[in-house]
């Protein structure tokens, strides 16, 4: 009788386990997710200066304002946004780079995603969660200020570089360039003209007179020097 009971006494429990964590599973999967913000909203992100980061932060920060060059041929590729924590925009608007992770054998899980809007987000743990970066009292450069930029001679481009040179300095059309990567200053619409070069530099111009040349398909820039 004493085993009979026990029996009983565990075929209810199971049941009743079984049906309080069905009930709090279906629970779970009924909580409506958070949604999305729309594109440039960051009012829910935690904002966090950027000298609160780590150093190598403030190092991946800089390459990025100087346009490179940068440790890894992933950086300022195109960030999907696949888990949709940062607020949704247009394909091909956030860029990724590489925070290094000091001792780590690979690219480490640390990346500070840009917004072609300005924005600067920073994730510890490779996408699981982001923090608005507080730029604070970072410079950051006024539209046509190329200082930031590393130069490089107009004689030391190749010979077709150097004709694309001149023609954009002396007026001629080319393609709006919308500056996606965010590593130029930032300009209002318009500001820039792209002209190809080969398959992957390109020289763009700017409506200040300011050329920069970028040899890898917009990862890098220079500054162009041009003899008065």
């Amino acid at each position: 009788m004493t085993n009979y009971r026990f029996r009983i006494s565990a075929v209810l429990l199971a049941v009743l386990v079984a049906l309080v964590g069905g009930g709090l599973t279906a629970t779970a999967a009924q909580a409506p997710a958070l949604p999305q913000p729309p594109c440039g909203d960051t009012s829910g992100f935690d904002r966090t200066p950027l000298a609160d980061l780590p150093p190598e932060a403030t190092e991946t920060y800089d390459l990025i304002r100087q346009g490179g060059p940068f440790p890894y041929p992933q950086d300022g590729t195109v960030f999907q946004n696949r888990e949709r924590l940062l607020p949704d925009c247009s394909s091909g608007y956030y860029h990724e780079y590489t925070v290094e992770t000091p001792g780590s054998p690979d690219r480490g899980a640390r990346r500070i995603v840009t917004g072609e809007g300005g924005e600067y987000f920073y994730t510890r743990d490779h996408y699981a969660s982001f923090v608005l970066i507080d730029l604070g009292g970072a410079p950051v450069p006024e539209c046509g200020d190329l200082s930031g930029l590393d130069s490089v001679a107009l004689s030391a481009l190749s010979p077709a570089a150097q004709d694309v040179v001149r023609a954009a300095a002396g007026g001629a059309d080319g393609i709006e360039y919308e500056n996606r990567e965010g590593v130029l200053p930032d300009c209002p619409e318009g500001y820039y003209r792209l002209f190809d070069v080969g398959s992957e530099d390109r020289v763009i111009a700017g409506d200040g007179g300011e050329i920069a040349y970028t040899p890898d398909h917009y990862r890098t820039f220079q500054s162009v020097t041009i003899p008065a």
